[in-house]
């Protein structure tokens, strides 16, 4: 029995070096190791509470608004690029743990086996466990092996996601010194966040770190220095810094190298340089670069920014087709143009103008006649103005001005506004000789009730106060009439005044003269005659 026993035992020893042979010989892990499944697909980080306390009471709220800013432009990022060193940390974590775990289980099976010979059981209840026990036994060597051979597969571009307690509006207090790894693995993250915020001559210095698990330390630190009314700018500035470490990718840079020497290049509408540009880093994705100048077609376009690539656009913008001309008063020189709201220069002027814009001209004399003209595509579009062609001086663009009004043709002006003046005052003083009226009314009634029921009449001065109250408020109330009579003329007077005027100019329905000249020799008739000749002599 036992000469079986050993045969078994030397059979499975076998059987597991055989099957452990090739990782062996391959040096465990090696390159022809076969991939497993992909572990770790996301990555957790944490934000803890800012240190505040090097900031005034005053400012300390501004440790809050740094959190949640960072917490919000946080929530855009939705995955993290791991590098060589954080994919070698969790391959090697991950094999540790799965292959300490198979060697916890096959060591248990193994001590299960040595248990079964100190049972005193029968031999066929025996044999048949060891059977059971032996088959368990081979089955996890082979797992074990099989661990052995398998590369955990690191998932590279792991989910990124912030913890679930940031994202309840909470946040932690920072580990001590000493305790930042017992505080990852506590948290289950694979990062965290700290962060100081204190005052530094009348300026914010806000400082940031990374503490990575992988690394076991801080991979990251970010300081900065800004004032109060920067604080916005600064938290964009901040926010972009952050999802790029914590997205892992790097910046692009662009060069644009644009023609002419002073046209303007904007990205996202934001001016980055002239002409020849310098090296510009940008945060990855598309983004949207104009290029600009005088007296040239615009050019705008998307272009794709990738992480670490450095993109060179060369643009040479096209001139746009200009017109020549000289602008000029022919009875006024000297008068002053003016370029939309610009001042051009003063009269006769050569103007230089893309044909195919819009362009409003404005001229004004010294005596203050204006003319205007908007001009497109060679021509005018509107205005008091006419082009000359003359073989010395080329095109003219001769400006008919304007005369000012003359007072006595804003008589209508003046009597409209004279009507509204008095039409808005009868509505004030109206309602007020009303209400005065009203009053002076209600007391002389009161006097007069006392005076009929004989009160204060064996009182000679109570008599002669009721007398002169009654005089006051018949003296009012007449005061209030007359002053809402004389409103009321005013008002009609202004009325009449401004019909007058406004039809004084009209052109009558019914024509004071024939519209056609009538023929020699024809008289129009009286009243009451009848048309004909009139022979001449």
């Amino acid at each position: 029995m036992e000469k079986r026993k050993r045969n078994a035992r030397t059979v499975l020893l076998l059987a597991a070096f055989f099957a452990a042979a090739p990782s062996l010989f391959a040096g465990g892990r090696g390159e022809e190791a076969a991939e497993g499944p992909l572990v770790n697909a996301e990555h957790t980080l944490l934000i803890t509470a800012f240190d505040v306390s090097g900031l005034p009471l005053a400012r300390q709220l501004m440790g809050e608004t740094v959190m949640r800013s960072l917490v919000n432009s946080l929530e855009g990022v939705t995955f993290r690029v791991r590098g060589e060193e954080e994919i070698a940390y969790f391959r090697d974590y991950a094999w540790a743990n799965s292959r300490a775990a198979a060697a916890r289980n096959l060591q248990a099976r193994r001590n299960d086996r040595d248990i079964l010979l100190f049972r005193g059981e029968p031999s066929w209840r025996y044999r048949r466990d060891l059977r059971t026990v032996d088959a368990a036994i081979a089955a996890l060597e082979q797992q074990l092996a099989e661990i052995d051979a398998l590369v955990p597969n690191v998932e590279e571009r792991p989910v990124f996601r912030l913890s679930q307690t940031n994202r309840d509006g909470n946040f932690p207090a920072p580990p001590a010194l000493g305790e930042e790894l017992r505080f990852c693995i506590n948290n289950r993250v694979d990062a965290f966040l700290v962060g100081s915020l204190s005052e530094f001559h009348g300026r914010i210095h806000l400082e940031a770190r990374i503490f990575t698990l992988h690394s076991r330390s801080f991979s990251y630190e970010y300081d900065v220095l800004f004032s109060s009314p920067d604080l916005l700018g600064a938290l964009d500035e901040i926010a972009g810094l952050l999802v790029t470490a914590v997205s892992g990718t790097l910046p692009a840079g662009i060069i644009v190298h644009a023609s002419p020497p002073d046209a303007m290049v904007l990205i996202d509408g934001t001016l980055v340089g002239r002409g020849q540009m310098e090296l510009h880093t940008h945060f990855p994705g598309e983004v949207e670069v104009e290029v600009r100048a005088d007296n040239h077609v615009s050019v705008t376009f998307p272009l794709v920014l990738n992480s670490g690539e450095l993109s060179e656009v060369f643009i040479d913008l096209s001139p746009l087709s200009l017109s020549a001309f000289e602008v000029a008063v022919t009875d006024s020189p000297g008068s002053h143009v003016f370029l939309g709201g610009l001042f051009a220069g003063e009269t006769p002027l050569a103007l230089h103008l893309p044909a195919g814009q819009f362009a409003y001209i404005s001229v004004e004399t010294p005596d203050g006649e204006i003319g205007t003209v908007v001009y497109r595509n060679d021509g005018i579009v509107r205005g008091n103005a006419r082009f000359v062609t003359d073989s010395d001086t080329g095109r003219t663009l001769i400006v008919n001005t304007m005369t000012p009004i003359d007072p006595e043709a804003g008589r209508v002006e003046r009597a409209r506004r004279g009507f509204y003046r008095a039409y808005g005052t009868l509505w004030i003083v109206l309602p007020a000789a009303l209400l005065v009226s009203g009053i002076a009314g209600t007391y002389i009634n009161a006097n007069a009730h006392v005076a009929a029921t004989g009160g204060f009449f064996d009182d000679p001065d109570a008599r002669m106060r009721i007398h002169d109250n009654a005089v006051r408020a018949t003296v009012a109330r007449g005061a209030a009439f007359g002053v809402m009579g004389v409103t009321l003329g005013v008002t009609f007077f202004q009325i009449f005044r401004y019909l007058r005027a406004a039809s004084a100019d009209a052109t009558p329905i019914i024509p004071a003269a024939p519209l056609v000249p009538a023929p020699a020799g024809y008289e129009y008739p009286e009243a009451g005659e009848e048309a004909g000749y009139v022979e001449e002599p």
